[in-house]
C-alpha cells in the first residue's frame, strides 16, 4: 500500500472520535491537512478536552486501589464477575504479552497510564528493567508516588508521538496498550514506528493492541510494517472479549463516573471508558470497529 493511500484511508483511532476524515498529501511537508475546517476545529477541541480529562483523572483520583487501570480489559466469554481489582485489565496485559519472554529482558511501555500495569508486569515476569513512559507530568508523578520503589521499575516523561529518549537497540520488548488509539495523524504513527524501530534490538518484539475501523482494520497494522523492519508473528481479533470485559465492568465504572465526574462531563467519560450504550461500544458490537492484538517481530 502506497504512502498516499495510507494518507487517504487512515482512520482517526481514538477514544473520543471514531469517524474518518479526508486528508491531503503535501509533498513539501509531512502533515495532514483537513478539508473541512469545522471538523479540524472539532478534532482539536476533542483533543484538548481529552488532555484536560486525562490530567484531572491523574490529579484528583489518586486512589490507585479504586482506579488502577484505564484500559478496557479482556475477559474470557465464560467469565462474569468483577471484584474491582483490575482483573480484566491485567488479563488484557496477559493476552498481549502471551508467548513472548520478558524475564531478564529490557522492557519499555509506551503510555503507561497510572502505572498499575507496569507494576503487575514486573511482579509477574521479572524483567531486567521496565520503563514506563507517558507525556503527562501528573501521570508520571502518580506512578512514581506509588510504584517507584519497585525494582527494576522506573517511569519517565516522554511523548511516543515525537521521541523516545533511549539509546539505539536498547530494548528487547516495546509494549503499547491502546496507546495508538489517540494518534490522530499519520505523521505521528510514522514517527512512532520509526522510534520503536530505533530502540528495539534485532529480533526484539513490539506488542500492540488497539481499536481499528472495520473497513480498514489492517491499515494501521500494515503501516506498522511498512518500513519493512517488522514481520507479524501473531494477529488476533479480540473484539468479543473486550466487549465482554466492558459489559462485566459496566456497573463499577458507571458508579465511579457517577460519583466523581461532574454531570456535564459524565457522558463524555462514559464514551472514553467504552461503556455499553456509547458510540465506541456500539461500533464494536455492530461490527463497525474491531479490537486487535498483534505481535510484531523486528527482523
Amino acid at each position: 500500500m502506497s504512502y498516499d493511500t495510507y494518507m487517504h484511508h487512515f482512520i482517526v483511532l481514538n477514544f473520543f472520535l471514531l469517524e474518518s476524515y479526508t486528508a491531503k498529501s503535501i509533498l513539501s511537508r509531512s502533515v495532514l491537512v483537513c478539508d473541512d475546517v469545522v471538523k479540524c476545529q472539532q478534532k482539536s477541541n476533542h483533543s484538548d478536552r481529552l488532555s484536560l480529562w486525562y490530567e484531572q483523572i491523574s490529579n484528583v483520583y489518586t486512589n490507585v486501589n479504586e482506579l488502577q487501570f484505564m484500559n478496557w480489559g479482556y475477559a474470557d466469554l465464560d467469565e462474569h464477575s468483577d471484584d474491582n481489582t483490575g482483573y480484566y485489565s491485567k488479563k488484557l496485559y496477559q493476552q498481549v504479552l502471551a508467548n513472548v519472554t520478558l524475564t531478564d529482558r529490557n522492557i519499555l511501555e509506551v503510555g503507561c497510564g497510572r502505572g498499575a500495569g507496569a507494576a503487575w508486569c514486573v511482579h509477574t515476569y521479572a524483567p531486567r528493567s521496565y520503563v514506563g513512559i507517558d507525556p503527562s507530568r501528573d501521570v508520571i508523578n502518580l506512578c512514581e508516588k506509588y510504584y517507584s520503589t519497585i525494582p527494576p521499575l522506573s517511569f519517565m516523561i516522554a511523548d511516543p508521538k515525537t521521541h523516545l529518549p533511549f539509546q539505539n537497540e536498547s530494548m528487547n520488548v516495546v509494549l503499547s496498550i491502546e496507546t495508538t488509539n489517540i494518534f490522530d495523524e499519520i505523521v505521528a504513527v510514522k514517527k512512532f514506528v520509526d522510534e520503536i524501530t530505533r530502540v528495539l534490538i534485532p529480533n526484539g518484539y513490539f506488542l500492540w493492541c488497539g481499536l481499528c475501523n472495520v473497513h480498514n482494520s489492517s491499515v494501521l497494522i500494515d503501516y506498522l510494517t511498512a518500513n519493512d523492519t517488522f514481520i507479524i508473528k501473531e494477529k488476533i481479533n479480540i473484539t468479543r472479549n473486550v466487549l465482554h470485559a466492558l459489559d462485566i465492568q459496566n456497573n463499577l465504572r458507571t458508579d465511579f463516573i457517577d460519583r466523581y465526574i461532574q454531570p456535564v462531563d459524565q457522558e463524555y467519560c462514559r464514551l472514553l471508558a467504552g461503556l455499553p450504550g456509547t458510540q465506541l461500544y456500539d461500533n464494536m458490537q455492530q461490527g463497525r470497529a474491531e479490537y486487535w492484538r498483534v505481535v510484531f517481530h523486528k527482523k
